[in-house]
C-alpha cells in the first residue's frame, strides 16, 4: 500500500510541476521508475518483467527514432527532438512506465493518452488563441496513468500488467 501511495503522490507531483513551471525534477523520474519496478515485481514474476519491458523500450526508442528521422528530413539536418519539439520529462516518463505496463497495455496507454492530451490542448489552444502551443506532455499523462492505476487496483476489471484481458476479449 505504501508504494502505490507514494507512487500516486509521485504522479501527481510531475501533473503538478509540469503544468506549473513546464518543468519537473529529474530525480522523480528515478524514485518513479523503482516504485514501478518494485510494484512490478509485486504483481509478475521477473522474467515476465523483464521482457515487457524490453519490448516497451523497443518500441519506445523507435518512435524517437522516427521522429527524430521525420524532423531531420523536415528541417533538412540533423534535429534534436528534445530541443523543442519533446522534452526530456516527457522521454523520462515514457521510460518510466516503460518497466510497468505489458507491451499492449503500454502501447495503448501511449496512443489514447497522446490522442486525449492532444484533443485537450486543442480546445483549450482554440478558446484561448494561443500563438504558441505548449504542451505539458508528461504532466497530462502522468495525471492519465494515476487515474488508469487507481482504476485498475479498485476495480479490477483488467490487469495492466498483462495483456490476458485483451486477448480474452478478442477471443470471445
Amino acid at each position: 500500500m505504501l508504494i502505490k501511495t507514494l507512487l500516486i503522490a509521485g504522479l501527481l507531483f510531475v501533473f503538478y510541476q509540469d503544468l506549473r513551471y513546464r518543468a519537473v525534477y529529474w530525480v522523480l523520474f528515478p524514485a518513479l521508475l523503482g516504485l514501478l519496478v518494485l510494484l512490478g515485481i509485486q504483481e509478475r514474476d521477473i522474467l515476465d518483467l523483464t521482457l515487457s519491458s524490453t519490448y516497451n523500450l523497443a518500441f519506445l526508442l523507435l518512435q524517437l527514432l522516427v521522429l527524430f528521422i521525420y524532423f531531420s528530413v523536415k528541417a533538412g539536418r540533423f534535429v534534436n527532438i528534445t530541443s523543442g519539439y519533446l522534452g526530456w520529462g516527457d522521454v523520462l516518463f515514457l521510460l518510466c512506465i516503460a518497466f510497468y505496463l505489458s507491451p499492449v497495455n503500454y502501447l495503448l496507454f501511449y496512443i489514447l493518452s497522446l490522442v486525449l492530451v492532444l484533443l485537450g490542448a486543442l480546445l483549450i489552444y482554440t478558446f484561448r488563441h494561443a500563438q504558441e502551443i505548449k504542451i505539458p506532455l508528461a504532466g497530462l499523462q502522468a495525471i492519465l496513468f494515476a487515474s488508469l492505476l487507481v482504476t485498475d487496483w479498485n476495480l479490477k476489471i483488467l490487469n495492466i500488467t498483462n495483456d490476458h484481458w485483451l486477448l480474452n476479449y478478442l477471443s470471445q
